[in-house]
């Protein structure tokens, strides 16, 4: 009785801490869904590829390319903590379940 009772618990703890490592991630998901204003770029900008951490100081920049003057695409609405605007547009500035496009803080919009 006390083997399949340790075995029991066991396998309940292993379950609880998947289901926890899993969800302490930030979701790309969550911050695209930021992005819901249009904006025109006014001047070319520098795009970051983020890819989540399990915190947001874990979050992991990389350059991806230029927003070019003229472009539309969407943006969030307030200045994010992590340092610039989310933005989305298309399959080019697309976000899933570990990345989103970033660009840095700065007048580079209309509204």
């Amino acid at each position: 009785m006390k083997k399949i009772l340790f075995g029991t618990t066991l396998l309940s703890g292993l379950f609880l801490f998947s289901s926890l490592a899993n969800a302490s991630y930030l979701n790309g998901n969550s911050y695209a869904a930021e992005a819901n204003k249009s904006a025109t770029a006014r001047k070319t900008v520098r795009v970051y590829k983020v890819t989540t951490g399990k915190y947001e100081a874990d979050n992991h920049f990389t350059f991806y390319g230029y927003l070019h003057k003229g472009s539309s695409v969407k943006r969030s609405s307030y200045l994010m903590s992590t340092g610039g605007w989310v933005i989305k547009s298309g399959h080019k500035y697309y976000h899933n379940k570990r990345t989103f496009f970033l660009v840095a803080k700065g007048n580079w919009y209309y509204k």
